[in-house]
């Protein structure tokens, strides 16, 4: 019985790696500017992935959802988040010149 169960929670987590994969290849469609090469292009997939994988399950608890189909779009829609989220955080890290600011808070910069 206990190997059944196992078997399904691994079914389970394969359905939400494939709706986070799909969330994640739908955002990255308004997202190609920030996706200059095909590694910032894996690391928005499988951000995506990974919000699907561990987020899902939280977000469906606290919802209280618990038919399959809805939490296969809820992870879905982590997917297209997670993505996303990642996309919007590092514009402002890329923009912000963070080697001055260091060598200006611990040496190396220009005196005050």
């Amino acid at each position: 019985m206990e190997l059944l169960q196992r078997l399904l929670d691994k079914i389970d987590r394969f359905e939400l790696l494939i709706a986070g994969l799909v969330g994640a290849v739908v955002a990255s469609w308004w997202h190609k500017d920030d996706l200059a090469d095909w590694r910032a292009w894996m690391i928005f997939l499988v951000t995506g992935i990974a919000y699907s994988l561990y987020l899902t399950s939280m977000v469906s608890t606290y919802l209280g959802v618990t038919e399959p189909k809805i939490v296969a779009g809820i992870g879905l829609l982590q997917g297209t988040f997670g993505g996303s989220l990642l996309a919007a955080t590092s514009r402002p890290i890329k923009a912000a010149d963070l080697w001055a600011l260091i060598r200006q808070r611990f040496g190396g910069g220009n005196p005050p």
